[in-house]
């Protein structure tokens, strides 16, 4: 008997998809890339025997692969689900404590501490640090998903979420906001989670745009780096070749993640135009109203209010991959090749090829800040909380002496 082209569409179409699943399946292990000697862990065994052995996500036999799931088989998907998912379901599946410190120069930052200290009293136990990306903060699904997987059984860790001027709730105070090379900032919040937890240990984990800030404070700091260990996922490395993939003319650029990264960058701005407006800088309010790139509100907003000549000088001061060879802390990096955001091509190879202090973990697929395995859960919290427990064990807390230089705030 013959079987009806319904059928028969229907059968071909499902063949397909099994063969495109298993392509994707047999595609989907950990690249793991690093110089041919890494650095030895407070003299025992080397960066890269840690990871072998300790962090079955990324260098376990069958368990180092990130395969997407079925209902987000593409990078956009990957990439659009944390807003699409945020914004339906309001994802609050951590709590949070916050505490507000103020700057030298005035500027509120906002500490979200999990657990909340009446849930999880000061002690000794070891610190993640994470910093969000552009225009985010701690309620960020990516942050909270990571936050809660550190804080839960087996690991048990404290963490702190470092909300930076303006951003997740907390007011503006001087006339400055924040960017993605403003180290002074993240570096004034680790001296005061330092002050107040002197026997605890500190890993820094930053993704996308605070990423790119906290590689950028590490290698600045070079030996003196108060840190553990660092993580950075989703890095854009070179601000300006990730603002020009950006702003590449395809439709999703135009009307998906342009559009997107602009709207919370403009919310941002009218929120605290009237603080901004306090300043010595006098900002071009028609032609602000017009922006309708990246690169122009850095034109207009970012690089006036920090000093810079224009936006290619805050991406050429700003870009992390130049302080990169200066590391001297364990650091892991993980980016994924099809990152429509930060793509392959900003990754800095020599880097990770030559400092033994790196360790970059790839993946074929994951999208920007994505790495969905299902529609609730994501893959990234498991390689990072597997890395720091990992760098835990083998480490023990910075000297008092090892106290980071001060770095000046924007001039008033």
């Amino acid at each position: 008997m013959t079987p009806s082209p319904l059928v028969a569409t229907a059968a071909l179409a499902a063949g397909a998809i099994a063969v495109s699943r298993k392509h994707t399946v047999d595609n989907s292990q950990v690249q793991l890339c690093h110089a041919k000697q890494t650095v030895g862990v407070e003299g025992e065994k080397t960066l890269a025997e840690i990871i072998s052995a300790e962090c079955p996500s990324l260098a376990g036999l069958g368990s180092s692969r990130f395969v997407p799931s079925m209902a987000l088989p593409t990078a956009d998907l990957q990439t659009c689900y944390n807003a699409i998912r945020e914004r339906l379901f309001r994802v609050r599946i951590v709590k949070y404590e916050r505490e507000l410190i103020t700057t030298d120069d005035g500027g509120t930052i906002g500490l979200d501490w999990s657990p909340p200290f009446a849930q999880m009293p000061s002690d000794g136990r070891p610190i993640v640090v994470l910093s969000h990306g552009l225009s985010g903060g701690s309620r960020e699904t990516y942050i909270q998903q990571t936050v809660k997987c550190l804080t839960d059984k087996p690991y048990q860790f404290r963490t702190v979420v470092v909300n930076y001027r303006g951003c997740a709730g907390v007011e503006l105070t001087t006339h400055v906001l924040y960017n993605g090379g403003f180290t002074s900032d993240y570096g004034f919040a680790i001296e005061h989670i330092r002050r107040g937890f002197p026997d605890s240990k500190l890993i820094g984990v930053g993704y996308s745009l605070g990423a790119n800030l906290i590689t950028k404070y590490v290698g600045e700091q070079g030996d003196a780096c108060p840190l553990t260990a660092a993580v950075s996922v989703c890095n854009p490395y070179d601000l300006a070749a990730s603002s020009d993939a950006i702003e590449q003319p395809t439709l999703r650029n135009k009307y998906l993640y342009s559009p997107a990264m602009l709207i919370g960058l403009m919310r941002l701005y009218r929120r605290h135009r009237h603080m901004m407006e306090t300043g010595p800088v006098q900002f071009d309010a028609e032609a602000i109203e017009k922006i309708d790139q990246l690169r122009q509100f850095d034109d207009l907003i970012t690089s006036k209010a920090f000093g810079f000549k224009d936006s290619a000088d805050y991406y050429h001061q700003s870009s992390c991959a130049q302080f990169m060879p200066h590391i001297r802390i364990p650091f892991l990096a993980i980016s994924s090749l099809d990152d429509p955001v930060c793509p392959e091509s900003v990754i800095p190879r020599e880097a990770f090829d030559t400092n033994p202090h790196l360790v970059l973990a790839l993946t074929r697929y994951g999208g920007h800040l994505g790495y969905h395995e299902d529609l609730s859960s994501s893959w990234l919290p498991r390689p990072i909380s597997e890395f720091c427990a990992a760098i835990f064990r083998h480490s023990s807390v910075p000297t008092a002496n090892q106290s980071s230089p001060a770095a000046e705030p924007p001039a008033s």
